[in-house]
């Protein structure tokens, strides 16, 4: 049986064959084209492996944000549900820039605000003795509270939600330390029922 690529009885100089038993070594255009064919593997994956990094520092990011939220809103909701009291007559307070809502915390049994640290130290509790941190910032994220009141009677929001007699409304929102940074990476609203009225 003859080889059909290398068993041709004519001189093959220039043929495949020969190229496949020659040992000089590669050309030089050849070892310019596994040059460059390597270089540009090398400059996909650094492109690739740059977007997958940045992809997982987003998505962490975004799971912090989250995880960051639900605890705040949980610590916040606890601590209004259990008010003793809450000073004031309106039928609304709203608490902004000017006016704090202070009421008697059931764990410190003694009369505090929540209110956003100075500084970007996150939410906390505001009271005579000291402030004490009810969610503090991680990872270059700080929760703040946008908004919060109280309704001593039933209300209808913009929105149409009702709102219970005796109940908080409040908003957080999840925000990066960095000032120039604008974007909220999470943020939920909520209305608690205080317990006991």
């Amino acid at each position: 049986m003859m080889n059909v690529l290398c068993g041709a009885p004519r001189k093959p100089h220039h043929s495949f064959c020969s190229r496949l038993k020659d040992e000089r070594g590669f050309m030089l255009a050849e070892q310019l084209i596994s040059i460059i064919f390597i270089g540009l593997l090398c400059v996909v994956v650094s492109v690739g492996l740059g977007a997958a990094m940045n992809a997982y520092a987003n998505i962490t990011r975004q799971t912090t944000a989250d995880n960051m939220l639900a605890r705040a809103m949980e610590l916040v909701s606890d601590e209004l549900s259990f008010a003793r009291s809450i000073e004031g007559s309106e039928k609304v307070e709203r608490q902004d820039d000017d006016r704090e809502i202070v009421f008697v915390s059931a764990s410190r049994l003694e009369p505090v605000s929540i209110v956003n640290g100075d500084f970007n130290r996150g939410i906390q509790l505001a009271s005579n003795s000291g402030y004490l941190s009810l969610a503090p910032p991680q990872d270059g994220l700080v929760p703040r509270l946008v908004e919060l009141a109280y309704f001593r009677e039933i209300a209808v929001l913009e929105d149409s939600t009702k709102v219970p007699a005796d109940s908080w409304t409040f908003r957080v929102e999840i925000k990066s330390e960095d000032a120039s940074d604008t974007r909220v990476y999470a943020e939920a609203f909520l209305i608690v029922k205080r317990i006991g009225s």
